[in-house]
């Protein structure tokens, strides 16, 4: 495994990091787009690993590895998970395991089947969008969700693979409800 050693910098809830926009041409629920705000000017680049909690559950555990040292995670992967664990993101797609989980949902029967986004969503993401329905289909439901960033350590040069082991092995300690 080497020395892969991540440090926490970072906690933020989703709404110091992003507003909401409603997009008009496009359907509710899957019509927002989430842009960034007031401590946007801060800079979260490079590889790193990153907890999403909705309210004090764990719901997801990512790694960011961009191609380019000064990407920024926010909009490259925190945005895409608000989009597709609430179901609300206009830029949400589905797969047959998801659209299996809309056909059998309670709340997200008015989500179209083929929907022509970026963000593929998953069967569990569905799920726990329909579980928390109450939660996000209104537009107040960011300061709900608290990201906490683990960016790597810059001088010991992980290989993505060694993110991704790390990361793997977060997920089956923790379980986090809509990661897989």
């Amino acid at each position: 495994m080497g020395n892969c050693i991540i440090y926490m910098d970072h906690k933020f809830n989703a709404d110091e990091l992003f507003k909401i926009v409603v997009d008009s041409s496009a359907i509710f629920p899957l019509n927002l787009d989430f842009t960034l705000q007031g401590k946007s000017s801060m800079n979260f680049p490079g590889q790193g690993i990153y907890f999403l909690y909705f309210k004090d559950e764990l719901v997801y555990i990512g790694y960011f590895d961009p191609s380019e040292p000064n990407r920024d995670v926010k909009m490259e992967r925190m945005s895409k998970e608000l989009a597709t664990i609430t179901m609300r993101g206009r830029q949400v797609t589905m797969n047959e395991a998801s659209n299996t989980a809309l056909d059998k949902s309670l709340n997200l029967n008015t989500i179209p089947r083929k929907p022509q986004g970026d963000f593929l969503t998953s069967r569990k993401r569905v799920e726990f969008a329909d579980t928390n329905w109450d939660d996000f289909k209104t537009n107040d439901f960011l300061c709900h969700f608290t990201f906490y960033w683990f960016p790597e350590e810059k001088n010991l040069g992980n290989t993505r693979d060694e993110l991704e082991h790390v990361t793997n092995q977060l997920r089956k300690f923790y379980k986090p409800t809509c990661n897989g």
